[in-house]
């Protein structure tokens, strides 16, 4: 397994990222840091509330592939296990925002999958949320660029290479244009 070191240099913010949430990134970067296993924990996510600061949450891949938990929900359990039951969800969340890290490459804002982006607008549509955006000179999808990294016990393996970009701060409920919010 792979960890990232406490010396690893400091990850500077993407650019694009509003300078009110530097923090944001800074808790997942920091949650990465310690908690990164290759394959297993290798995004993080970090949740800033009206009321209660901000939380964290770590992806935990499990063997069966359902049974994986990506960071943004697990970022929202922690949310919930801090909120007063008489706060709103909805009304407690800001901001939401994921790094994913690949070794040798380095970390970047990730989007939140489809399975995250429908959680995050039950639970607050209106928050903000972090995506990465390609530049208009990138390649076409499907054409990804790899490199090849050294694995302990493994040879070398191919991985998809961070792609150049910036982070684009959006309504959760811009993700999903044409879903309606759902009455509890």
């Amino acid at each position: 397994m792979t960890s990232i070191s406490g010396s690893v240099p400091d990850t500077p913010p993407p650019p694009g990222l509003a300078l009110e949430d530097t923090d944001l990134w800074d808790a997942a970067v920091s949650l990465l840091r310690r908690t990164y296993r290759s394959g297993r924990h290798e995004v993080a996510a970090a949740v800033r509330t009206r009321s209660s600061g901000i939380h964290v949450g770590v992806h935990m891949a499990g063997s069966a592939g359902r049974t994986s938990i990506c960071a943004e929900g697990m970022a929202l359990g922690a949310v919930l296990a801090a909120t007063p039951p008489e706060l709103s969800l909805a009304d407690e969340i800001d901001t939401v925002l994921a790094v994913l890290h690949r070794p040798g490459i380095g970390m970047r804002i990730v989007s939140a999958c489809g399975v995250c982006r429908e959680l995050l607008f039950d639970y607050c549509p209106e928050a903000w949320n972090y995506v990465h955006r390609f530049p208009d000179d990138a390649p076409p999808p499907g054409t990804p660029e790899a490199v090849y990294l050294p694995e302990t016990g493994r040879g070398i393996r191919e991985v998809p290479a961070l792609a150049p970009g910036s982070a684009e701060r959006l309504r959760v409920r811009e993700l999903m244009p044409a879903k309606n919010v759902r009455s509890w």
